[in-house]
């Protein structure tokens, strides 16, 4: 991004949040950060003069909205917000209380802040939202429910707004990043897993997919390549390889 701009990044403490946060700051962007942990925000900004944070919790629903309001305009505006935030659990016992979890974080809170964010960009007439989905939102996952049942409602809701921004012939943009296994903190044992790249290869591509304003991109090229096939994989197919894994 050659031209400096004002950049949202919501979960910006951590995983692909915070390596896209610390690559906008390092490029001199106007960068607002936004997470749960105060500690946390504070290693990200570094006393910088072109970073500005807020604590914010996406599962406040009565809140947040009004704390991203508030860190918008300290930052003087926005020109892009990028959706980071979110939870996941690998729960084979289908326990309730993780299960809730989820749904709270990426369909209740999340839907709040990209609403928020959107609306924000309708109204100026330009905006770019980036969010981060996951392939595991293409086909529902046994291990992970509420996970991949929450991807699929962020794909699918992204869809809608992007058809509602080219409706209006606005200069707003919708981009939907699906990433593969990436070695965050919220894949708890990467090594179970196949095709698992690291966070900083992640962010790259990333990066790319939202500087070229793409409207879906998946993370990294080899999911890309796998992604379409796991959409039409017969039933028995995929219940053998989750069975294996």
């Amino acid at each position: 991004m050659d031209k400096k701009m004002r950049i949202m990044v919501v979960g910006a403490t951590s995983g692909l949040g915070r390596g896209l946060a610390e690559r906008y700051i390092a490029e001199g962007h106007v960068v607002g950060i936004a997470g749960r942990r105060l500690s946390l925000l504070e290693e990200v900004s570094g006393g910088r003069s072109n970073v500005y944070s807020a604590v914010a919790d996406v599962t406040d629903i009565r809140s947040v909205t009004s704390v991203l309001q508030d860190l918008l305009q300290r930052m003087g505006g926005m020109d892009c917000l990028v959706m980071c935030s979110g939870v996941g659990y690998m729960n084979p016992e289908l326990d309730v209380a993780p299960e809730q979890i989820t749904v709270d974080t990426n369909v209740r809170g999340w839907t709040a802040v990209v609403d928020w964010a959107f609306d924000r960009f309708m109204q100026q007439g330009y905006g770019h939202l980036a969010a981060i989905s996951s392939v595991a939102g293409i086909r529902g996952l046994a291990p992970a429910p509420a996970y991949s049942a929450s991807k699929a409602y962020q794909i699918h809701y992204l869809d809608a707004l992007r058809q509602r921004a080219d409706i209006s012939g606005g200069k707003v943009k919708v981009t939907d990043i699906r990433p593969g296994f990436v070695a965050t903190p919220l894949l708890s044992a990467p090594e179970k897993f196949f095709w698992v790249v690291s966070a900083e290869k992640a962010v790259k591509a990333i990066y790319r997919a939202i500087d070229e304003k793409k409207r879906r991109a998946v993370v990294t090229r080899r999911w890309a390549m796998l992604a379409p096939m796991m959409k039409i994989a017969p039933e028995w197919l995929v219940r053998l390889i989750l069975s294996k894994a």
